[in-house]
């Protein structure tokens, strides 16, 4: 791979991802004005009660929330989620293999080969959660817990994939 591959900023200085990505714009464009015509989207757009003086100003809820309090654990340097409630059964089967794909992008030396869980997971609770044997009074309360497994990040390194889970931004010196 070549540093102008690796990079976004030479991806998007390419004329082939410059013209399919405008093409893929203009035909997701087109798909939309088509089904607003036909009154197949979602919503209309005259319900979306945005001021556009006030574009950030709080907008009510679709519906009434149930939650009064919402607490976000994020423990930096804490337990894999691999290891406690993030099943992945094909790590199994590849344990000691290395990635596929093709060769990993690592700022602190060659990747290793994959890893299988080092406790066994079981299902808990009514929901059938997959949750490790590593933390079993946490896993009685399976049902009870908001589990979030749809969370992603430009960078694969911890301390930037900190950043920019609390910031935004990868890079450090941003608010």
């Amino acid at each position: 791979m070549t540093v102008k591959e690796l990079s976004s900023a030479g991806r998007l200085l390419d004329r082939r991802y410059f013209l399919s990505d405008s093409a893929t714009a203009l035909g997701s464009i087109a798909l939309a004005s088509l089904l607003s015509d036909d009154h197949l989207l979602a919503s209309d757009r005259s319900e979306i009660a945005i001021d556009p003086a006030h574009p950030f100003a709080p907008r009510l809820p679709h519906f009434t929330g149930k939650a009064k309090n919402v607490v976000v654990i994020f423990c930096a340097g804490a337990v894999s989620q691999l290891e406690t409630w993030d099943y992945k059964p094909e790590l199994i089967r590849w344990d000691d293999k290395p990635l596929p794909g093709g060769p990993a992008v690592t700022f602190q030396g060659p990747a290793g080969n994959l890893a299988r869980p080092q406790y066994p997971f079981r299902q808990r609770g009514q929901t059938g959660k997959w949750v490790s044997d590593l933390i079993p009074h946490l896993a009685e309360l399976t049902d009870e817990i908001a589990f979030v497994h749809s969370l992603t990040s430009k960078s694969n390194t911890h301390g930037p994939a900190e950043n920019f889970l609390s910031t935004g931004f990868v890079l450090d010196g941003f608010p």
